[in-house]
């Protein structure tokens, strides 16, 4: 489904159903029987985070469902998210059976997912945790699903981003933390007792030190090179220099003009020891194949939508840099060492920032940015983004070459 048919079907379905929803669930809760009072004082049996639209968000929750394992060992975490979100859960050590997957396909498979999940939680004491602020189905799908503590970012007295009365625990945004940040102030306030007030008042420190790590085994990087020797054996694996070109469908405006990425390449292979491998998912195949011809097709390799998300964090643990727009990699990439450079525009890396410390970022902070954000379903009015144009090709060669003698 595209992204632009998701926020039309969340403002003008959502905002009447979280309306409706809210209603009944405010009855419900004025008809239960004070023996309830165990949501406020038994940990719950399954804790739930959902996320479904920006997959590099998972990666960027992994400090609040650390503190959400640790601080609940008897609970059980369990993760709903789109389908292609599956590999990413896995490696953050989810099992299988909790992984829940929500259709972002089709209205009908997304309802036959709820009442899935619905029978599969039945019963059970269930608290959900919204990282999507002000994502209305994500709100609407707590309540559905049975979830008795619904924790979310709340407006307030702030216009627009209506969710009803669907949350029992409501934090303010905070526009000024990182979304690391406040995925964990959500978790915090599980400990929290049900209030229509500004919940968990207390400073939450930065979560690059608690970000998601992954161990890739020197076995499953040799096979990697091993693979790449046998498919390419005509190019060299000396120094290899990794260009993410796309963004998602979501915030098309977060693209670098790919003529620009060409550029980039074709200095960057001025070196001799330099090979360039293109990433991205299956769709992106065919451009990123117009790329390499137009950049060098003898020095660069094309593995996009050639790798599983294990074999994509391995290539990342063997590669010397990552050039990419802001997009999932910069999350995923920040599960290893690798140096990334990742260029922004139409949003500030203030709160989606890749949390690795071999990390820089450019950005222009021009006047009209940060133009996207939760308050605007990340749906800008933009149709000239040159907040990403004015990063020239000059200024993304001056720093990915100090990158490369500072970590190489």
């Amino acid at each position: 489904m595209h992204p632009d048919t998701m926020r039309l079907i969340d403002r003008w379905v959502g905002i009447p159903l979280c309306f409706v929803t809210g209603l009944w669930s405010w009855l419900r809760t004025i008809r239960k029987a004070k023996s309830d009072n165990y949501l406020n004082q038994d940990s719950p049996e399954i804790i739930i985070f959902i996320g479904l639209a920006e997959i590099g968000a998972l990666v960027v929750a992994y400090p609040a469902i650390k503190e959400a394992r640790e601080k609940f060992p008897n609970s059980r975490v369990c993760f709903i998210t789109a389908p292609v979100g599956f590999e990413t859960l896995q490696l953050m050590g989810f099992e299988q059976d909790e992984i829940l997957l929500m259709s972002t396909t089709s209205l009908s498979g997304m309802f036959l997912n709820l009442i899935s999940i619905r029978k599969k939680f039945s019963g059970k004491r269930v608290s959900a945790i919204v990282l999507e602020p002000f994502t209305r189905i994500s709100a609407l799908i707590s309540v559905w699903i049975g979830a008795k503590n619904r924790i979310g970012c709340y407006r307030f007295y702030n216009e627009g981003s209506y969710i009803g009365n669907l949350l029992t625990h409501r934090l303010v945004y905070n526009s000024h933390l990182h979304a690391s940040q406040t995925y964990l102030a959500l978790t915090k306030t599980l400990s929290e007792p049900i209030s229509t007030q500004p919940s968990y008042k207390e400073k939450i420190s930065s979560q690059i030190g608690n970000r998601l790590q992954i161990k890739i085994q020197v076995d499953d990087q040799k096979d990697l090179e091993n693979r790449l020797k046998l498919e390419y054996p005509d190019i060299s694996l000396e120094k290899i220099i990794l260009l993410n070109t796309n963004a998602s469908d979501i915030v098309p405006l977060r693209k670098w003009p790919a003529e620009n990425f060409v550029e980039v390449g074709r200095k960057l292979l001025e070196d001799s020891t330099i090979t360039i491998i293109l990433t991205g998912s299956i769709v992106e195949q065919p451009k990123c194949e117009i790329l390499l011809r137009e950049i060098n097709p003898d020095r660069v390799i094309n593995l996009a939508g050639k790798t599983t998300f294990r074999e994509l964090i391995t290539l990342y643990s063997i590669s010397h840099l990552l050039i990419t727009n802001d997009s999932g990699p910069v999350h995923f990439a920040s599960t290893t060492d690798i140096p990334i450079l990742a260029l922004f525009g139409p949003e500030t890396p203030k709160i989606f920032g890749p949390m690795s410390p071999n990390a820089k970022v450019i950005s222009m902070e021009l006047a009209c940015s940060p133009c996207i954000s939760v308050f605007n379903q990340k749906k800008s009015y933009c149709n000239d983004n040159q907040c990403m144009k004015k990063i020239s090709v000059q200024m993304v060669l001056s720093e990915a070459k100090k990158m490369l003698v500072k970590w190489n």
